[in-house]
């Protein structure tokens, strides 16, 4: 049985993460790429919780991966907390449930698997006999020669057993990948697999399918990694009965030295990345782009845009680099198109004492004037503060440059018109711009009395940055004339007068 590429109508989708962890990047955009096909092709996105491993898993990493989901806008609509009509939503709970052993029961009775006494270490053995030979670790079949009678006796006699999967002999399976193409595989290789522990619980080739199938998923979207699990779990769709759904492999995010990405590359989770003032919309453009292109090649993407635009053929086979420069590119964009509103908001938590002691007004320009620098939002905390600090002036340093008459005339110039500075409002968008346009303006008047004098604009604003920042690089003079106020702004140009004539 081969599935097809696509399934007609809106689809039916799942992103189902093992809550043994925080959010992984990968696995982000695993559920990215789900969710917006789901949204483009106007279907399901659903959330199912793999909770089996009992030792790792936790109720605190199910809460942390919805928070991240939910922070980087990827909401679902079936899942926990949200419901719906093919829950529940946790593996657990459909365990206890007897989801898996009532599947599981159905294909005993229909001679399709069979149950399997053998102990850990006779397994390990036959495992490591394959291995010695050369040859891929597959069960060899002992437990299915039992006859029904010595199978009851066992039983009754409280022997533990699992369940295995029936594989056919002779299949060749092709799993008609939309990302990946035709991968065939052959049936004798795989072995027949366990589907029902002996402690009761599902395995995940069987519980997936189960679930699949209980959930009417469509078209099952996650890493490469899995594909070689697709051959069994299209066998065991075959044998329930139902057809499977369309396979999408996707790459894994490499680092860039070619191996997987883990921590030795830097940070990994979405968590790691939302506390370093990474924005959740630099963070899903750049997932998305790490293997799929939109048709017009653009690069900056709203989450609206991708969901109209995403498709599963534009998504490349080739492995996905993870390049920090390129999401740092990204972040810096999105962080020059937030409002300023938006933008206040977001980085009150990284300000720190960088705010202590300025006024609302003063914090107001100071963030607009660092809204155009930023790579993260980690970095404003710092920006604010260097851009209400000044270098001390130094005479063997860039502030020697001053000690001129055009310096001096330019400061005198600047100390006569500073009464048009005035002090800075409050956070309104609408109050700051109008403080810099009287900055501008002043900077324009400035500019027009150094000019009748034969001063040069170059020595105009290298004498003004000097002497209000201590440097001769840093925030823009229109900013920081209305940031650093009127007083401020006369102490300054003051000493930086009398530096310049001593």
């Amino acid at each position: 049985m081969t599935p097809g590429n696509h399934v007609p109508g809106p689809a039916r989708v799942r992103f189902a993460p093992s809550p043994t962890g925080a959010l992984h990047v990968g696995s982000a955009r695993t559920a990215l790429y789900n969710y917006l096909f789901a949204r483009h092709t106007g279907g399901v996105f659903i959330l199912r919780v793999e909770d089996t491993d009992v030792a790792r898993s936790s109720r605190e990493f199910e809460q942390s991966i919805m928070d991240d989901l939910l922070w980087l806008g990827l909401g679902w609509d079936e899942g926990p907390e949200r419901g719906g009509g093919a829950g529940p939503y946790r593996q657990s709970e459909r365990s206890a449930a007897g989801v898996y052993r009532d599947a599981a029961k159905r294909l005993l009775q229909e001679n399709k698997a069979y149950h399997c006494f053998c102990p850990q270490e006779r397994l390990e053995e036959l495992k490591q006999d394959c291995l010695d030979r050369g040859e891929m670790p597959r069960y060899d079949r002992r437990c299915a020669l039992l006859s029904e009678d010595e199978i009851g006796s066992r039983m009754a006699a409280g022997e533990p057993a699992a369940i295995r999967f029936k594989v056919p002999a002779g299949r060749k399976i092709t799993v008609a990948d939309i990302i990946h193409g035709p991968t065939g595989f052959e049936s004798d290789m795989l072995g027949d697999f366990i589907i029902l522990r002996s402690g009761g619980g599902a395995s995940y080739n069987f519980a997936v399918v189960v679930d699949d199938i209980g959930m009417e998923i469509t078209h099952v979207i996650r890493g490469e990694d899995h594909l070689t699990n697709t051959a069994r779990q299209i066998l065991v769709f075959e044998a329930l009965g139902n057809e499977p759904p369309a396979f999408a492999h996707h790459s894994l995010i490499m680092g860039p030295d070619g191996g997987k990405l883990s921590k030795r590359h830097g940070a990994t989770s979405v968590g790691e990345f939302r506390s370093m003032g990474y924005l959740p919309g630099a963070i899903v453009n750049y997932l998305a782009l790490l293997s799929w292109s939109p048709e017009g090649g653009e690069e900056k993407l709203p989450l609206e845009e991708m969901e109209r635009q995403f498709e599963l053929m534009r998504v490349a086979r080739s492995p996905a680099i993870f390049d920090i420069a390129k999401l740092n590119w990204l972040n810096g964009l999105h962080i020059r198109d937030m409002s300023r509103k938006d933008f206040h908001e977001a980085i009150q938590s990284f300000l720190g004492d960088a705010a202590a002691r300025k006024s609302a007004g003063q914090l107001a320009v100071a963030e607009a004037a660092i809204q155009t620098a930023l790579v993260t939002l980690e970095d404003a905390g710092s920006l604010v503060e260097s851009f209400f600090h000044a270098e001390p002036l130094d005479p063997a340093g860039e502030a020697a440059e001053i000690r001129n008459s055009e310096a001096g005339r330019v400061l005198e110039l600047a100390l006569e018109q500073i009464d048009a500075i005035k002090p800075a409002a409050g956070l309104d968008p609408a109050a700051v711009d109008r403080e810099l346009d009287e900055a501008k303006n002043l900077l324009g008047a400035l500019k027009s009395a150094c000019r009748e004098e034969n001063i040069p604009p170059k020595r105009l604003f290298r004498t003004l940055r000097i002497a209000l920042t201590g440097k001769t690089s840093g925030p823009e003079l229109v900013y920081l004339l209305p940031g650093l106020g009127r007083e401020t702004v006369r102490e300054r140009l003051e000493a930086a007068r009398r530096f310049a004539a001593a």
